[in-house]
């Protein structure tokens, strides 16, 4: 598989996209995040308080009818750019999505958006546990 097969089978382009994304933290270290998601031509600016950027951005994606939950979460740096694997699980369906990043929580939050469309799309396009 080329590079660009995989990016297209495991990050595709879908009716979710994630405009901007900002975090701040508070205290008993929580994070409160704000951003602006896009679910096909719908444009939303949300926030959630959570103990970090991972159950912000889930909170969010479930509140834009994106439920998905983590199974299983894989990191790595390569060259200052960080990479998630995610084994996402959303309606009994379960998919990989990765994303990069400059930072981890960056790209943790991109694999969320990877997973989350990669579970929106028709079951025949997503195998259980790719």
């Amino acid at each position: 598989m080329t590079w660009q097969g995989f990016a297209d089978e495991y990050a595709p382009a879908g009716a979710i996209r994630l405009g901007s994304f900002s975090m701040k933290t508070g205290r008993d270290d929580m994070v409160t995040c704000r951003a602006t998601i896009a679910v096909a031509d719908r444009i939303m600016s949300l926030q959630a308080r959570a103990a970090g950027p991972i159950g912000a951005m889930t909170s969010m994606l479930y509140e834009v009818g994106a439920p998905i939950q983590i199974v299983s979460l894989h990191q790595r740096e390569v060259d200052g750019t960080v990479t998630t694997f995610l084994l996402c699980e959303g309606d009994d369906r379960q998919c990989w999505a990765y994303g990069n990043g400059a930072t981890g929580d960056e790209a943790n939050v991109n694999a969320l958006i990877a997973g989350a469309n990669r579970l929106q799309a028709p079951i025949s396009s997503v195998g259980r546990g790719r």
